[in-house]
C-alpha cells in the first residue's frame, strides 16, 4: 500500500510540473502585481503562477512540519505515561499474587 501512495504521489507531481510548464508556455504577456501603494516589477503570468506554487509548497511544509512536531511530541508523552501506568500495573500485581497465595493456603488449612 505504501508503494502505491508512493506512486500515485508521484504521479500526482508529475502532473502538476506538466499542467505548470503548459501554463507557462501559454502566459508569457508580461504584469506586474500591484497591492496597495507597492508595484512590482514587470514579469511573465507564468513566473508569477510558479513563484505563488513554490511559496504555497513551502509555507505548507512549514505548517505541515509545526503540526507534526507537535502531534510526535503528544504521542511521545502519551508513550511515557502508558509505560509508566503499565510499571505501576505490573508492581500492582506483583504485590496482589503474594496476599492471594496466603489466603489460598488459609482456606486450604481450614
Amino acid at each position: 500500500m505504501k508503494l502505491i501512495k508512493r506512486w500515485v504521489f508521484i504521479l500526482l507531481l508529475f502532473l502538476v510540473f506538466v499542467v505548470a510548464m503548459v501554463l507557462a508556455s501559454e502566459n508569457s504577456s508580461e504584469v506586474s502585481l500591484r497591492f496597495l501603494s507597492y508595484e512590482s516589477p514587470s514579469w511573465p503570468v507564468s513566473w508569477w503562477m510558479l513563484t505563488a506554487f513554490v511559496v504555497g509548497v513551502f509555507s505548507g511544509s512549514l505548517l505541515n512540519l509545526f503540526s507534526n512536531t507537535r502531534l510526535r511530541l503528544r504521542r511521545r508523552t502519551a508513550e511515557k505515561q502508558m509505560v509508566q501506568t503499565a510499571r505501576e500495573l505490573d508492581q500492582q500485581k506483583a504485590r496482589l499474587q503474594p496476599d492471594q497465595i496466603r489466603t489460598a493456603e488459609s482456606n486450604l488449612q481450614q
